[in-house]
């Protein structure tokens, strides 16, 4: 007696758009050379408002089915939530309109998520022709973190993403959706505040190093880009602290950034936090970024270039984090 064919779970793609209509083509392109069968899942894509034209992907033939709805603009969050109350699948896959996924990327994750398991593929930064060195430096950590990652790897909640991400439909409900931390539409700290609330409702993080995609972040084009979105991110925290205040001892990019406290902080924790408000001061920082292009101009694969990013990037945190502090403390957010 044969055994009966196991028939691959169903799956609805869940991709919100904001006036990113080339890049969304890219991305459905992608989903188009899928190996998982493209009568197991449909790709539903929610316009946030935008106005570039991006509804007429609904006039490609794709050999999936494909939804497209508008709303008035809300924001990501709501754009996924609403994505996912016209869906039908039984899994929830969750990118943005700026990934390319690799062929077997649905393939890969659908098989590795289970109720109470969440699980993320492995994305590497898009390379472009010209590469600054600091693309070409974020390159080289993200190809270092893949050779690290082995199969099936668990990871904190804290590595929750919303761009690269899959779950059963009956987990994502009983969590509760993705939530609007800032109250103003945007997903900003909402990717995090989502996978704390499902860790304490028992899920797992699994990091799925064979579904492979890439992903054109602008925010890595150069060093200073990425210190102005490391300072945006850090200002703007302090509603998810507020919201949970028992997350801060699990994100470590906050670790020791608080004022000192004299009469609480021990002598090794003031030590600490003043060592690093001293190298993280303006001159210094200034010293820092004066030396970069240096750098990058004769030895730009340096471990001193290396280390001068981190540094330079954990500075703007430290300052973003410290200037929202303050403006929390006269009633303003950043």
């Amino acid at each position: 007696m044969s055994t009966p064919a196991v028939v691959p779970s169903f799956v609805s793609v869940i991709i919100p758009t904001y006036n990113r209509k080339q890049s969304l083509l890219r991305t459905l392109d992608s989903l188009a050379r899928q190996t998982y069968p493209t009568d197991r899942f449909e790709v539903i894509v929610v316009d946030d408002g935008g106005n570039d034209g991006s509804h007429e992907v609904r006039q490609s033939a794709y050999p999936f089915q494909l939804e497209y709805f508008h709303q008035s603009n809300k924001g990501s969050a709501a754009a996924r939530n609403y994505g996912v109350q016209q869906s039908r699948g039984d899994i929830l896959v969750f990118i943005d309109d700026d990934m390319t996924l690799d062929a077997r990327y649905l393939a890969v994750i659908a098989a590795k998520t289970e109720p109470g398991i969440i699980t993320m593929g492995l994305w590497q930064p898009y390379e472009p022709p010209n590469p600054s060195p600091f693309s070409d430096y974020m390159a080289r950590q993200t190809q270092a973190i893949a050779i690290r990652t082995v199969e099936n790897e668990e990871v904190s909640f804290s590595e929750c993403t919303s761009n690269n991400l899959a779950m059963w439909h009956d987990d994502f409900i009983r969590i509760g959706m993705w939530q609007d931390v800032l109250g103003d539409g945007p997903t900003l700290w909402g990717d995090v505040e989502f996978g704390y609330r499902a860790w304490k409702q028992g899920c797992r993080f699994v990091r799925v190093a064979d579904a492979r995609l890439v992903h054109r972040d602008y925010h890595i084009t150069d060093l200073a880009t990425a210190c102005k979105r490391a300072y945006h991110v850090s200002s703007v925290v302090q509603p998810l602290f507020i919201l949970h205040p028992e997350i801060k001892s699990h994100l470590c990019m906050f670790h020791e950034k608080e004022p000192v406290t004299w009469h609480q902080d021990s002598p090794s924790l003031i030590l600490g936090k003043l060592l690093r408000q001293a190298i993280w001061s303006w001159p210094v920082m200034w010293a820092m970024q004066c030396v970069v292009p240096i750098l990058e101009r004769r030895v730009p694969e340096s471990k001193m270039l290396a280390l001068l990013y981190r540094w330079i990037i954990s500075g703007y945190i430290f300052r973003g984090y410290r200037d929202g502090l303050r403006e929390l403390a006269k009633g303003k957010t950043i």
